[in-house]
């Protein structure tokens, strides 16, 4: 998945000759591994495992970058060889502790994820209509942006741009808003792929998420304008505004009634502005040890072709 890399891809190819595959272990992934001067693991999968442990790696700069649901949810970075791993890298200070303590000697590099402000720019946003972006499951906490619908009934509406992952939490999510009468006030778009029209009319970025390393729908809601309000999730008063952190229902309606979407939200988010991310990972990719790297091997036409970012 290139979810986290496609704002990144085009301009590290402006330097680099960068190819993005997304394939299982095997021999296609290590004709690509075999490739390439510089690793860059996406995501800390069996694909990060098999490839240390099986020494692909060897001989070349690597690079890992992994995000929570592999350091909450999986094993993976426990059995990753990390003597073959150069620079680890992580987008919160949050989810960078989480893996200093699951793996000893782990010294991750902290580069948050990027906003192009070129195209999330601030439009025309209400303060009366509230944004909800991700994945509808529950490690997002869609039970509590209900609860928090339910009390804006009739002054609000809620947008929600993604698509249910699981049975469970799509049968749950409609039961409950017809039980709290949520017809008028609930919009369920679906997954969204133009993000900056999406938010363009909407005056207020909610994230209900129970953990984010990052919260990468936040730092875009905010630099179209929009007001955070922010769970406190573990670590986000280290990304976010204090005054944008609520941890009940009451304090997120207070939150949402008393929001001022406008500029001061997008100037905040400069800090996460896509040429930041972009000055950081070249700075990345210019401490590694240029002896390292592997002989180049012609990339097999079969791999040049897969997924393509």
């Amino acid at each position: 998945m290139d979810s986290f890399l496609a704002p990144l891809i085009p301009a590290l190819a402006r330097e680099w000759d960068v190819r993005f595959v997304s394939l299982p272990p095997g021999a296609e992934l290590a004709a690509a591994i075999a490739w390439c001067d510089v690793l860059w693991l996406e995501w800390c999968w069996d694909h990060a495992v098999w490839a240390t442990r099986e020494g692909l790696a060897a001989g070349r700069p690597t690079i890992l970058r992994l995000h929570s649901v592999e350091a909450l949810g999986t094993a993976y970075p426990e059995r990753v060889d990390w003597s073959r791993i150069d620079r680890l890298v992580t987008v919160g200070e949050d989810i960078a502790q989480v893996i200093r303590e699951l793996v000893p000697g782990a010294a991750p590099i902290v580069i948050p994820n990027g906003v192009d402000l070129a195209r999330f720019r601030p439009v025309a946003p209400d303060p009366t209509q509230v944004a909800w972006v991700g994945h509808i499951e529950p490690k997002k906490n869609p039970m509590l942006l209900l609860q928090i619908a339910a009390r804006l009934r009739g002054s609000h509406a809620f947008h929600v741009a993604g698509p249910f992952t699981d049975r469970r939490t799509r049968r749950y999510v409609q039961h409950l808003a017809a039980a709290l009468g949520l017809g008028g006030t609930l919009h369920l778009h679906g997954p969204v792929a133009d993000m900056p029209h999406f938010l363009a009319d909407k005056g207020v970025i909610l994230s209900t998420s129970m953990y984010e390393s990052f919260g990468l729908n936040i730092a875009e809601g905010m630099s179209c304008g929009l007001a955070p309000v922010v769970h406190d999730f573990p670590g986000a008063d280290l990304l976010w505004p204090a005054e944008a952190l609520f941890a009940s229902v009451d304090e997120a309606v207070a939150l949402i009634r008393a929001a001022r979407p406008g500029a001061h939200w997008r100037a905040w988010t400069g800090r996460y502005s896509l040429d930041h991310q972009v000055a950081a990972t070249r700075d990345l990719l210019a401490g590694l040890d240029p002896a390292r790297r592997g002989a180049r091997q012609p990339l097999a036409p079969a791999i040049s072709s897969a997924a393509p970012a």
